[in-house]
């Protein structure tokens, strides 16, 4: 019989474990990884944590779909429904949070990131916006022989009330979606920095015309009426985080081609939008692929790099380094190695999907316009400085989301004028305050000696005081009239020494806490050649990564992933 002392100390001595390894031999991946097994394991037996059980324990995007894919209706059951609809995807990802655990560091990280990440997608798609009624992308249409003339039926379209409902206009045949435009942002006073656009008119110009058929539109798609053409929709709705086609698509993305803008019912197209690097799928292939070889070399030599300090093997920051300037090069390589491995893995996006399965497969869903660069031009940093670092370089993918969040929370619940300084200064905070929780959450449910409200939290609450002084600086300096006395060469170092030094100051609150939950434990590619020809082995994948959990109740049994 298991008893209280028991089974804390059995916790204690497998915590004991991981935090205090035995020094006779310098500690390897391996063994670190073998320790936390070890302690999940434990933690499993005594029944402080459960294994994360799919499907079980991933409930709440299902239930975010099964709302979004019911027909439209007036009736107001349905749409008061998403209230406690919502309420109960929250209490089944907190619960996620709160009681499962993996032995894999990155599926560990990835139940609070992808458990938090369901609660403010789906606060954003039915609480903070209503998709069901507001939500439309581009779909092609193709015009019968009697049909009316664009122009007549462009006014017919958008002066047509019943196209809500997802009805199409008399002439029209479905055949299937393309993509959707965004409609223009104003300009905000304190966060404009924070979402820099490009201005210039030849946005477009980069792009080569596509004659178009006579006999194919583009339009705005409201929620279809047929199920299955409804059921593409709410997918590529609750899967698309950056909204390429959809109204609320982000900046730093590709306008359609010219063809299907020529043709569309509204074919205002913001400026934001950059013009598409991939005109044809041989020149999206060779670019990616080139990136995604390099990417894979930096990962492997990162990947041997950190292997040589214990600070990446969860050893605490207090370790001894065998890189001078330890905590600089530590703070370095942790930036090299979130970028490189994002970047490889968002990189497989248009090589399998577009290019391997292609439209022959896949139909528009895989033109070559839906896939921009994950990051934006470094440039952004000399422009624009620390927003310029988070609005224009950094990676985009959850934006959309943080800042319905603000507007929410600025515009519909304090009243605050989005123009407006104040209205300005709480999106900003909130949208940072968001992604401080996401992360924060994910290092919650690693099985390391974690720390995610002073270390992932706090790292990005800090961030927008930073943008605001350095924004309230070049507003002072600009009233004063020394702005335009400086250089641009000057303004352009000013704003990347700031940046580096920035993220110098706060930076280690996030390295040290991606270290602290073991996530540089994983290994980003199955095969090294640098350790392959050091002698250390070619393949570096293997173990179990999956295996079937049979719990106390039909329901509660499923698969669990234990690789990562």
């Amino acid at each position: 019989m298991i008893t209280d002392d028991n089974r804390h100390a059995v916790l204690n001595s497998s915590i004991a474990l991981i935090e205090d390894p035995p020094m006779a031999a310098a500690i390897t991946a391996r063994d670190v990884l073998d320790q936390i097994l070890s302690k999940y394991r434990a933690a499993i037996d005594v029944g402080e944590y459960q294994p994360f059980v799919w499907p079980h324990r991933a409930l709440g995007p299902y239930l975010l779909i099964f709302y979004l894919v019911l027909p439209l209706s007036q009736s107001p059951v349905v749409h008061y429904a998403r209230y406690p609809l919502f309420a109960l995807i929250i209490y089944l990802s907190v619960l996620a949070i709160h009681d499962c655990r993996s032995p894999g560091v990155t599926l560990g990280y990835g139940i609070g990131l992808l458990n938090t990440w369901t609660i403010l997608w789906s606060a954003t798609l039915i609480i903070f916006n209503d998709a069901r009624r507001d939500y439309k992308r581009i779909e092609r249409q193709e015009r019968l022989d009697d049909a009316p003339d664009v122009q007549g039926l462009v006014e017919n379209i958008q002066g047509n009330t019943s196209a809500l409902d997802g009805s199409t206009t008399d002439g029209l045949k479905l055949l299937h979606p393309v993509g959707e435009l965004p409609e223009p942002e104003p300009e905000i006073s304190v966060t404009d920095n924070l979402a820099p656009r490009l201005q210039s008119p030849e946005v477009f110009a980069a792009q080569e015309p596509i004659p178009s058929s006579s006999q194919e539109i583009y339009t705005w798609q409201s929620l279809p009426n047929d199920l299955f053409h409804r059921l593409d929709f709410v997918l590529d709705l609750v899967t698309n985080f950056r909204g390429l086609r959809w109204t609320h698509q982000g900046p730093g993305t590709y306008p359609p081609p010219q063809h299907i803008r020529e043709t569309l019912t509204n074919p205002e197209t913001p400026a934001s939008l950059h013009p598409n690097k991939y005109p044809s799928y041989r020149t999206l292939f060779i670019t990616n692929f080139q990136y995604f070889v390099l990417c894979a070399l930096t990962l492997d030599t990162l990947k041997y790099l950190t292997s040589l300090d214990p600070y990446f093997l969860a050893q605490g920051q207090n370790t001894p380094s065998p890189f001078p300037v330890a905590h600089t090069v530590r703070l370095t390589l942790s930036l090299l190695f979130t970028f490189a491995s994002l970047l490889n893995i968002f990189l497989l996006a248009p090589l399998i999907l577009a290019c391997t399965f292609g439209p022959r497969l896949l139909g528009p869903h895989a033109s070559t316009w839906l896939y921009p660069p994950l990051f934006g031009p470094l440039s952004s940093i000399a422009e624009q400085g620390l927003a310029g670092l988070w609005g224009g370089w950094w990676h985009q993918l959850f934006r959309y989301a943080f800042e319905a969040a603000g507007d929410y929370v600025g515009g519909k619940l304090l009243r605050l004028p989005k123009k407006s300084i104040p209205g300005g200064i709480v999106r900003v905070f909130v949208a940072f305050v968001c992604s401080g929780m996401l992360h924060g959450c994910a290092s919650y449910t690693v099985l390391g000696d974690t720390k995610p409200i002073s270390g992932s939290f706090l790292f990005f609450a800090l961030q927008p005081v930073g943008i605001i002084a350095q924004r309230a600086l070049s507003i002072y300096l600009k009233q004063k009239g020394y702005r335009e006395a400086i250089p641009p060469w000057m303004r352009k170092t000013g704003n990347v020494l700031v940046v580096v030094l920035w993220c110098r100051l706060t930076g280690p609150l996030i390295a040290d806490e991606f270290a602290a939950c073991g996530i540089w434990l994983y290994e980003p590619l199955p095969v090294s050649l640098i350790r392959g020809l050091r002698g250390e082995g070619w393949w570096r994948w293997g173990g179990e990564w999956v295996r079937w959990y049979s719990g106390d109740r039909w329901w509660r049994s499923g698969l669990v992933f234990l690789g990562g």
